[in-house]
């Protein structure tokens, strides 16, 4: 069976806490390990997660500690670090609408476009 390893660096900016980690970690950059594995499809490749490990460093050792992936995001979307893409736009359904308007207005009146003729 095949795997991968995807690696990614994750910031909090203030301390956190995750189920199996016994103490406060402190604010900070962490390193993010996700193993997946090839799933057998006869149409697309396919990867499944099989295990996320966090790396936390403590008096100088590295220590590699298994997380749920879904506590992790949800722990990275309190601390504000990060941007949450599948959340709803701030911005009124009018407003969405005006701006895609605009541009699209913006679009037929450019004489450079060669799509039309």
């Amino acid at each position: 069976m095949t795997t991968r390893t995807r690696r990614e660096q994750v910031e909090f900016c203030r301390p956190f806490v995750l189920t199996g980690v016994a103490d406060l970690q402190p604010a900070g950059s962490y390193t993010v390990d996700t193993e997946e594995e090839l799933l057998e499809t006869l149409t697309v490749p396919a990867w499944r997660r099989t295990a996320t490990v966090i790396q936390l460093t403590r008096g100088g050792a590295t220590e590699y500690q298994t997380v749920d992936p879904t506590e992790l995001h949800e722990a990275l979307m309190r601390d504000g670090a990060q941007h949450d893409h599948a959340a709803a736009s701030f911005h009124s359904k009018r407003k969405r609408r005006r701006n895609a308007r605009s541009i699209m207005n913006a679009l037929r009146r450019d004489p450079s476009d060669t799509w039309r003729t």
